[in-house]
């Protein structure tokens, strides 16, 4: 569902208080009958515990990532890439039902590329960011949130209205990265009955393609630019309804959105959980129309199952898509594309995340390509203040090989003097190599 609160920068919103002591001055005057009667004591002072309007929270981070390949040695500095950000979220309350948002997130290679690595997880505005957008390096300060949040009707009415962060299944703010995609957009959340949310929402504009983040100058998929929604084609960005209900233990949910000048799209999903198992199932659908009229429409569908028991999680999922699809069924936010002469099979189909259960952990983008087929299974498992995980996803594509992988990742995270520690190894066999990868992710938050 829609996230109502500024990302993946995913941070606390912890409220910070200020504690005010209300002093009054009592005068007290002694009345003496023979001069034997002590003072009256003064009354304590009440002290008055107020909120302050303003909350500041925020983190600190600093990635790293290194692959070999055929060429290039784990750890060396041609093979790696790392980044620092940091990022601040200011909020002020106007009153008890409105605030005002506002985020900021920097990045900096803080010197790591003349020594340890030769490029960056996110594009920070130096270089050529339409041939080699993640090979840049340079600094960056943007205002990624920047919008005012409220409720009405007791309560039954959400409105966020402004540059937020955004969680549906085929527009959303992709957390893999330093910093989080962000949109321009105005969305409504309705409560008409208990366990019941309407969802209305338009979505003009954003920076998750091309550049990836938005800069302050004219870079294509920036918020500066005019086709900042999805590159090339949908200048008017998109309209999106849905139903979300909760039974018991069953929450389905159905979208709609209206891309404009692009296509007209479907999601549902059920997803139940019931005495410790989960099951779940997805189907969407993409028709193209007006600037890509004529092309063929995507689906696709998937299965999870699933059993959690105090710290084990485990679960296994599938997922298909058709073959003759020209939109994949993934983050319409982010696929990174250029118009075609007319309409070519595959437009749409880069780097973009799909809420397909089986999305791979790391190479992403795949599962939802026409003609995939995907399998996924997955343990998480939590020992005091340690965390350990691991994925396997295999992709097979009878569209195109250059989509097929076997990935798996082994996770390990906890807690070390204040930070956020979590590392990561991914091992993955392409179709004609494979590979290894090992990640480390430090933040801390404020």
């Amino acid at each position: 569902m829609l996230s109502l609160r500024r990302k993946n920068k995913t941070k606390g919103k912890n409220m910070k208080f200020t504690k005010l002591s209300l002093v009054a001055a009592l005068a007290v005057s002694s009345a003496f009958a023979g001069g034997d009667i002590a003072p009256v004591e003064p009354a304590a002072a009440p002290v008055v515990e107020t909120t302050s309007p303003w909350t500041v929270s925020g983190d600190a981070k600093l990635y790293y990532t290194t692959t070999d390949s055929d060429t290039l040695d784990l750890f060396s500095k041609d093979s790696a890439n790392g980044q620092a950000a940091i990022s601040a979220d200011i909020a002020y309350a106007i009153n008890s039902n409105w605030k005002v948002n506002m985020g900021l997130t920097g990045l900096a290679t803080l010197g790591l590329d003349d020594s340890v690595v030769s490029g960056v997880w996110q594009f920070a505005g130096a270089g050529s960011d339409i041939v080699e957008p993640f090979s840049s390096v340079g600094d960056a300060l943007w205002i990624d949130t920047f919008n005012v949040t409220g409720t009405a009707f007791d309560g039954k009415a959400t409105f966020v209205l402004g540059r937020q962060m955004l969680d549906t299944p085929l527009a959303f703010s992709e957390t893999w990265s330093i910093a989080p995609n962000t949109f321009d957009a105005a969305v409504a959340l309705v409560k008409p009955v208990e366990n019941v949310t309407l969802v209305a929402g338009y979505i003009y504009d954003g920076n998750g393609n091309g550049s990836r983040i938005s800069t302050f100058d004219n870079n294509e998929g920036g918020f500066t630019h005019d086709d900042g929604y999805m590159p090339g084609l949908a200048d008017n960005g998109a309209w999106t309804v849905a139903a979300i209900a909760t039974i018991q233990d069953v929450t389905v949910q159905a979208w709609y959105y209206d891309v404009m000048d692009i296509a007209d799209a479907v999601w549902a999903q059920a997803d139940a959980n019931i005495a410790g198992f989960t099951v779940g199932a997805q189907y969407a659908w993409i028709g193209p129309k007006d600037n890509l009229e004529g092309a063929e429409d995507s689906s696709a569908y998937a299965v999870k199952a699933g059993y959690k028991m105090d710290a084990l999680n485990l679960w296994a999922a599938y997922s298909s898509v058709d073959e003759d699809g020209v939109v994949a069924i993934a983050n319409t936010a982010t696929m990174v594309g250029t118009q075609p002469a007319g309409v070519t099979a595959g437009w749409g189909t880069g780097a973009a995340q799909s809420k397909l259960y089986t999305e791979a952990w790391w190479n992403y983008g795949r599962v939802g390509q026409a003609g995939s087929d995907s399998f996924a299974v997955a343990a998480d498992y939590t020992l005091d203040a340690y965390n350990f995980g691991a994925q396997y996803t295999s992709i097979t594509n009878d569209v195109d090989a250059s989509y097929e992988v076997d990935e798996l990742t082994l996770l390990a995270g906890t807690k070390v003097m204040g930070l956020d520690v979590q590392l990561a190894y991914i091992y993955a066999d392409y179709a004609e190599t494979d590979n290894n990868t090992v990640q480390a992710y430090f933040t801390y938050n404020f």
